[in-house]
């Protein structure tokens, strides 16, 4: 397992780097936090924990297991995820953020195990009201449209 330690602290801390370095872009507001504050504070924590993770690598405290079961229920979840994430960042650009987010929030809670439909439809509305307050309102960020709308 210390090489997969090794590798995917490296890529970790690479994706650090550039979010730093994209955050930077976003807009500053003058003497308050801006857009830009929170992803750079998350990819410092990124750098650090990544920067952990490939110390104790080097260290030889990583254990000497086989890291997952490619047959395992767990695994196949994972890589529907990942579908999920993959169909979300498509009807993304087609539908735009709200719009795709609303059909991507219930597909994860659904994937782990929520089956209560109010609780699908009504978490899936407290999270997209809360993004759009924080973003669009607060930090007076633009939401992503889609190309069709």
């Amino acid at each position: 397992m210390k090489k997969y330690d090794i590798a995917i602290s490296v890529i970790l801390i690479l994706v650090s780097g550039a979010m730093f370095t994209a955050a930077g872009k976003l807009p500053e507001v003058d003497g308050a936090i801006g857009a830009g504050t929170w992803p750079r504070v998350l990819s410092v924590m990124l750098f650090l924990l990544a920067a952990l993770l490939l110390i104790q690598a080097l260290m030889g405290a990583s254990k000497e297991e086989n890291p997952f079961d490619v047959r395992s229920p767990g695994f196949r979840r994972v890589l529907i995820g990942g579908g999920i994430l993959a169909a979300y960042c498509i009807l993304m650009k087609f539908l735009g953020f709200m719009i795709a987010s609303a059909f991507m929030i219930p597909a994860i809670m659904r994937l782990m195990g929520e089956k209560r439909p109010w609780m699908l439809v009504g978490i899936t509305a407290v999270v997209l009201a809360a993004i759009y307050v924080i973003f669009a309102v607060l930090l007076k960020l633009p939401m992503l449209q889609g190309s069709l709308l």
